[in-house]
């Protein structure tokens, strides 16, 4: 919606977005207000304005004056879920506002709105919305009653690859394919710490412009040789000795039991998903339904045909098992290498199935 927008140059007269992405939101609201205010050279119609400081009333005086030297003025209001304001059934003064907004003025509001998440799904769906809405504060829920709002919910794995390869592009820089990947096993799927690695590595690469493995290694803290995906394969083709060097050699390093912990379970959890889906031929709803990449599809059927379904099910107890004694114990190399032995060894049916198969 932004980009249509953008592209039209018709700017609504309030705007709210929001969501758990926050980095999305921000850069979408500064596209938004550089674009709006891009008429105004004088600098004195465009207001930044912090709603931890702000008053609803003063904001609203903002928006109603009237722009000097210019056609338009532009307001942003940061944080609007701390704005401060009441609402009142017979004066209340964001709904007047909204019904009758000012001409000149484009009024952009940023939040963080945890009782909205997911309520993006659920326009088609009036009854759900106005439940959800329920749960939002004033003047959030008057905003997203009248006003046009855009949410940006958290981004699915897949989704955070696209962008990252794209962000990078804009960065001038060439990834390798294993990159994204790597990248996330560092720092999450958050976009925002992804962006600080991308600007680490544009600036690591330098005028060189693309990125190889190896680069990529060096800012993740690991190696060719001693990764997390190198820990993956070996354990798919259930080669214990590799296994145990690559753990040890990355937990020597630094403590990385939980990204470990965490790979190790998507990787798992995509290789479930491999069980029903041999006879498929199309790589793309493979990818689709497993969250691999088309390029790793060949190589996780190895893992499960050397592991066989019984394995990588146990696997995922094992996981869970892992997990909760990650919590207590003070011996985490030790869980981890029980773990990973329990993994490759393991071919008896589990006490405690997690997944029940048709």
């Amino acid at each position: 919606m932004i980009d249509e927008i953008l592209k039209s140059g018709s700017f609504p007269p309030a705007i709210l977005l929001f969501g758990e992405e926050d980095f999305l939101v921000e850069h979408d609201a500064q596209r938004l207000f550089d674009a709006a205010a891009r008429q105004d050279a004088t600098g004195m119609n465009c207001d930044v304005l912090d709603a931890e400081q702000t008053s609803l009333d003063a904001v609203l005086s903002i928006a109603r004056s009237f722009p000097m030297m210019s056609d338009r003025r532009v307001v942003w209001v940061r944080r609007a879920d701390s704005l401060k304001g009441r609402e009142s059934k017979g004066a209340d003064a964001l709904a007047s506002y909204l019904a009758d907004p000012s001409a000149a003025t484009v009024l952009i509001f940023t939040a963080s709105i945890s009782a909205a998440d997911g309520i993006g799904k659920l326009r088609q769906r009036p009854d759900a919305l106005k439940k959800k809405l329920s749960k939002v504060r004033y003047p959030l829920n008057r905003l997203i009653t009248a006003a046009t709002w855009i949410e940006y919910p958290r981004q699915s794995e897949a989704s955070v690859r696209s962008w990252m390869n794209a962000h990078a592009a804009r960065l001038g820089l060439t990834l390798p394919a294993e990159a994204p990947d790597l990248l996330m096993a560092k720092v999450g799927t958050g976009l925002r710490e992804i962006a600080m690695e991308l600007e680490k590595l544009r600036i690591y690469v330098g005028d060189r412009g693309t990125a190889t493995v190896e680069d990529v290694h060096s800012l993740a803290g690991s190696t060719r040789e001693f990764n997390v995906f190198e820990l993956q394969r070996a354990v798919g083709r259930r080669d214990a000795p590799a296994a145990m060097k690559i753990l040890n050699a990355m937990l020597e390093a630094d403590s990385q039991e939980i990204m470990i912990l965490t790979m190790l379970v998507r990787h798992f959890m995509s290789l479930y998903a491999l069980i029903d889906l041999r006879t498929l031929t199309d790589q793309t709803q493979i990818a689709r339904q497993t969250g691999l990449q088309p390029f790793a599809i060949s190589e996780a059927f190895q893992h499960l045909d050397a592991l066989g379904p019984r394995r990588v099910e146990n696997a995922l107890h094992h996981l869970r098992q892992a997990e909760r004694s990650l919590r207590s114990s003070a011996d985490r190399r030790t869980t981890m290498e029980i773990l990973i032995t329990s993994i490759i060894g393991s071919d008896e049916p589990t006490p405690s199935r997690i997944f029940a198969r048709a």
